[in-house]
């Protein structure tokens, strides 16, 4: 059962910390099992540390994106206040920094970003939220020329992230802003105070880079701030539905009515500090399912209640919601073993092991919280396994994937073109950190465009026994952050895959028979 609040109780602060320090040393077990050891990645060194200056957001952004088309991926990652943003590439066993001379850097606060291709001229543009602003930087060959798109801003509102999709299938990417209350007008754990919430806003793309907001209309103003918001197919009918991540709110899901209108949908949740949100069919029946961060043990549950109403509930606890079809979710937190857990931002589901089954990587860590300035949760690399019969996350240090930072979100790439995915630490006023995925295991990769009409696309592998979890081709999971469009399937030691079925959000399907593995497939 989960926490709930039904007073509220003041203590001596000594007492808090010490309550604060035996919860975080809880929420940092890994469990009463351990799984065989994995092989360990590699670190590699980068070109960039975040800067953060207090009157903003303590936040920044990352977006994976080919600039030149060239197959190998950069990251861009945004700066603080005053800092430029910064474009890293792998070379020489770095990543190094080559934003100088690209256009896309600004000296405002960057949160989260997007890649992109919006324009469809075969370039990927970058859609980048700002303390100022929303801007879409269009590509030409590398080089990116700034515009700024208006957005109707709440006052004292600041953008955080921009999700892509075709809700219309008219073949243009529209857009939905997620909206936060700025740093100097920010109140924490504010349920109740409709002036200190900041509805999304929703963005129809006019085929001209122009855009109308029909966020009324279309039924998707939010009732809270919001981190994060995604477009996933939930009821597998080739329209993009809408998922929120509200922070002191519940998580509100949309479904896609098909004529520019989103229609809410109940969830069995209650109020939460909802943060990151990762996206995966976890329990490979076909659908995506959803998990949510929140701050876990690693703050008392009194010390939270803020301005909540008698008759209101709030946890702190993670949430991880299984899809049943035709919009209805399970809670299956307990189930596979992630209830109990430390501060958490930004998640991303990925097959660290290559074993044919979906690991979790969490970013830990709050930089205003005390405590962790002192004793710094490691990040959540937690393996999938189902050793006793069913299926738990546990988490897997021999990984070398521990992150002693200010931790904000995973990205997902393969930095060194060898078809496996690997790892980049999204870090808050601290260094970024990266590590190469070195593990041997036989895996398929598919490389799917970033294009508005891939949004949605649908990835299934099957071989003689079995079929793979079917993966999505999502934007913006994490936190403020955009991942790989590569989708990577681990195969363990299996060597033959007898096919790849693909389904397109326009209806049709593609079949791939007998691919070879360890190898790359570059969908058109």
């Amino acid at each position: 059962m989960r926490q709930t609040s039904s007073s509220r109780t003041t203590h001596h602060w000594g007492l808090v910390r010490l309550m604060t320090g035996l919860l975080l040393l809880s929420g940092c077990a890994s469990g009463s099992t351990t799984l065989s050891p994995p092989t360990p990645f590699t670190p590699v060194p980068v070109d960039f540390t975040h800067t953060w200056t207090k009157g903003t957001h303590p936040f920044t952004g990352a977006a994976v994106i080919d600039i030149d088309g060239d197959g190998t991926f950069e990251i861009f990652v945004g700066g603080g206040a005053g800092q430029r943003d910064a474009l890293l590439s792998y070379r020489g066993g770095r990543l190094v920094n080559i934003e100088p001379g690209t256009g896309l850097s600004n000296d405002s606060t960057t949160y989260g970003s997007t890649a992109i291709d919006l324009d469809a001229d075969g370039d990927t543009d970058l859609l980048v939220a700002r303390e100022d602003g929303v801007f879409l930087y269009l590509n030409d060959r590398g080089r990116f020329q700034e515009r700024r798109i208006p957005v109707d801003l709440p006052v004292n509102s600041v953008p955080f992230s921009i999700a892509v999709a075709d809700i219309d299938h008219d073949g243009d990417g529209d857009l939905y802003v997620s909206l936060f209350v700025n740093a100097k007008a920010f109140r924490s754990a504010t349920f109740n105070d409709p002036t200190h919430a900041k509805p999304n806003r929703m963005l129809l793309n006019n085929g001209d880079l122009t855009f109308t907001d029909i966020t009324d209309s279309s039924g998707t103003a939010s009732k809270q701030n919001t981190f994060l918001s995604v477009f996933v197919d939930l009821d597998s009918d080739g329209w993009q539905d809408l998922v929120v991540a509200q922070n002191t709110g519940a998580v509100e899901i949309f479904r896609n009515m098909k004529d520019r209108t989103f229609q809410p949908i109940a969830v069995s949740s209650i109020f939460g500090f909802w943060m990151g949100l990762a996206v995966a069919d976890i329990d490979k029946d076909g659908d995506q399912d959803l998990f949510f961060t929140n701050v876990g043990t690693s703050i008392p549950l009194f010390l939270t209640t803020g301005d909540l109403r008698k008759d209101q509930r709030h946890t702190h606890d993670w949430m991880l919601l299984r899809n049943d079809g035709n919009f209805r979710f399970t809670d299956v937190t307990d189930t596979y073993g992630l209830s109990g857990e430390g501060f958490a931002w930004g998640a991303v589901f990925e097959d660290l092991n290559l074993d044919g089954q979906l690991d979790l990587l969490v970013a830990q860590n709050y930089i205003k919280w005390p405590v962790h300035k002192w004793l710094k949760l490691s990040g959540r690399t937690a393996l999938q396994s189902t050793k006793y019969g069913r299926p738990v996350f546990q988490h897997a240090p021999a990984l070398g994937l521990e992150n002693p930072y200010f931790g904000q979100a995973p990205v997902i790439l393969d930095l060194d073109g060898d078809g496996k995915q690997d790892l980049l630490w999204l870090n808050i006023n601290g260094p970024a950190r990266a590590f190469l995925n070195t593990t041997r295991a036989n895996y398929l990769t598919i490389v799917v465009p970033d294009t508005v009409a891939a949004i949605g696309t649908r990835i299934t592998l099957e071989t003689d026994n079995e079929k793979s979890d079917t993966r999505a081709v999502i934007g913006t999971v994490g936190m403020l952050t955009d991942q790989t469009p590569e989708l990577s399937f681990g195969l363990g030691d299996r060597d033959r895959i007898a096919r790849v079925v693909i389904q397109h959000p326009n209806g049709h399907t593609t079949v791939i028979p007998t691919p070879p593995i360890n190898s790359k497939i570059r969908l058109q």
